[in-house]
């Protein structure tokens, strides 16, 4: 048989009072003889309670319960009902015993429990703040000074690989597996090496903001060391490379190649060299990527100086990584990397001094990072003592075969004869009347101050004829 339904008469509301802000809870209902019963409490307990006792009152004194046998008092009872009530279905002993826990942890402190919520409340702050990684690339790329375009553009592109699967995934939530699946696709270690770097850079500046709690680049694996081989000019390679500077173009590039051939400076260094850094014994290096943690000073040897005096260094020349591309093509070096003019001067230097300390220094390497990354041996002395025999009277004297792109001369009409072609017939087809390209016709115009039809001009043109 169903246990009978019990019947609720007294009912709890809560409701805010008007005047203080505060909530408060009414016991409401009607006792047996037509009494309006309607009290009002401050404490929801309290509210319990006295719904309890009027519940019995109202049953006349006796509950409609199985009696079971309890040490407790009838008033322990009804307390231990009002508390149940309050749980929503948890232990009270449960409750109880971790509210006493509390206190005797607090207690131990010599405050109360009610001091230490209020001490929490006034002073925590989360520890981290939650923002994108869209967000933080834009912040971080923003705040970076001093960075160079190229470095700035490295950057870039690295964190866009943590934005490639979602933009808006907070940086806090990054983990090592994610780390890891944007970096899956690059088998090449260097290129992974490259990333991490990038990866962690990021991260250790998103802790310190506070935007994450940890770095996880720090937890991956690590990376398997590159036993690939390092790269170098030969001497052959190298008289093509000289001679090719001497004779492409205006050999504006033979000096900056010379330069680091000889010097072993890194690109980035030669890229910051400036006229006043060139003394007569010693290259003064003090750009480039270790600006901020490295200046020396490099000896000119003598094969270096004839180069020199020969041409004054300047400055790079305009174009000078197409042309240093060209140049490239010119030495058919079996394996080219950015580095390889360090390589060479590197592992020539060590041949010729026997002294891995003193090329080192010069170089501004250690011995270990210098046998891991750049040299490569030399057995042949007198291949040794011919490469700092490179001077321009040398490779002049004997040229070697060098492929270089030609550079074709045009003849350009007289100025007022270009004018009248540009605003006969569009630009397009003036190019192929003088055999050009219609970038060159257009870039020989401006530097000739000649003005160009504006844009739309010849559909006007056509529109107007067809009317």
């Amino acid at each position: 048989m169903a246990r009978p339904k019990k019947l609720i008469h007294f009912k709890i509301t809560k409701f805010k009072n008007a005047t203080s802000g505060t909530s408060s809870w009414r016991v409401t209902g009607t006792q047996k003889d037509g009494t309006r019963v309607r009290k009002n409490y401050a404490n929801r307990a309290e509210a319990v309670q006295e719904q309890a006792d009027l519940e019995v009152e109202f049953a006349g004194g006796q509950e409609h319960r199985k009696a079971v046998r309890t040490s407790l008092e009838s008033d322990q009872l009804s307390d231990a009902e009002s508390a149940l009530k309050l749980l929503n279905g948890m232990s009270l002993s449960t409750v109880v015993a971790h509210y006493l826990n509390l206190q005797t942890r607090v207690r131990a402190k010599g405050e109360t429990l009610d001091q230490a919520i209020a001490f929490f409340e006034s002073r925590y702050r989360p520890e981290t703040q939650s923002i994108t990684i869209l967000n933080a690339t834009a912040e971080y790329l923003r705040t970076r000074q001093g960075l160079s375009e190229a470095t700035r553009a490295n950057y870039k592109t690295g964190l866009l690989l943590l934005q490639k699967k979602d933009p808006n995934k907070p940086v806090h939530t990054f983990t090592v597996g994610d780390i890891e699946s944007a970096l899956k696709s690059y088998k090449n270690v260097r290129s992974q090496r490259s990333f991490r770097l990038i990866f962690s850079v990021f991260f250790r500046w998103a802790v310190r903001h506070h935007y994450t709690l940890e770095n996880p680049c720090a937890r991956l694996d690590k990376l398997p060391k590159e036993m690939t081989q390092i790269a170098m000019l030969s001497l052959e390679e190298s008289k093509r490379l000289l001679y090719a500077a001497l004779t492409y173009g205006d050999g504006a590039a033979a000096t900056p190649v010379a330069i680091a051939l000889f010097a072993g400076l890194r690109p980035s260094e030669l890229t910051a060299l400036k006229a006043e850094d060139i003394g007569d014994k010693v290259i003064r290096v003090s750009g480039g990527k270790l600006r901020r943690k490295l200046k020396r000073a490099v000896p000119i040897p003598p094969v270096l100086a004839a180069w020199l005096e020969r041409q004054p260094f300047t400055g790079l020349p305009a174009g000078w990584n197409y042309k240093l591309k060209q140049l490239k093509k010119a030495t058919k070096a079996a394996k080219w990397v950015p580095d390889i003019l360090r390589h060479t001067a590197i592992s020539f230097q060590t041949e010729r001094d026997k002294n891995e300390a003193f090329t080192a220094f010069h170089c501004g390497t250690s011995i270990q990072m210098m046998n891991l990354h750049y040299r490569h041996t030399v057995d042949d002395e007198q291949v040794v003592k011919a490469f700092w025999d490179l001077t321009p009277a040398k490779i002049l004297a004997k040229k070697p075969a060098v492929e270089l792109p030609t550079v074709r001369r045009i003849t350009w009409p007289t100025k007022a004869e270009l004018r009248k072609l540009v605003w006969q017939k569009p630009l397009v087809h003036a190019a192929k009347d003088l055999g050009v390209s219609d970038v060159a016709l257009k870039k020989h115009c401006v530097k000739s101050g000649i003005d160009l039809p504006p844009a739309g001009h010849w559909i006007r043109q056509q529109r107007n004829s067809t009317r």
